[in-house]
């Protein structure tokens, strides 16, 4: 076997498997990336589902009348 062949040999299967390694590392990454966005999403939507329940029973919520003008009033409601 002629040692430039060996060599180039070597060094393609080398330069292969460093590839995949690059490649798989990036890959992982990249999913771990996706994953931490949809937590994020999540956690922002539940975030908005529970202030606008907030406002809802704030807005709807039972209070007579004096309490209703009272706040109208000093500009809280």
């Amino acid at each position: 076997m002629n040692p430039y062949f060996a060599g180039t040999f070597i060094l393609t299967v080398l330069g292969f498997l460093t590839g995949l390694i690059v490649y798989s590392n990036r890959s992982g990454r990249n999913s771990a990336r996706v994953g931490s966005e949809r937590q994020d999403a999540s956690d922002a939507t539940q975030s908005a589902e529970a202030a606008q329940r907030m406002l809802e029973a704030r807005t709807n919520g039972i209070r007579s009348d004096n309490m209703l003008i009272g706040d109208l009033d000093k500009g809280t409601f």
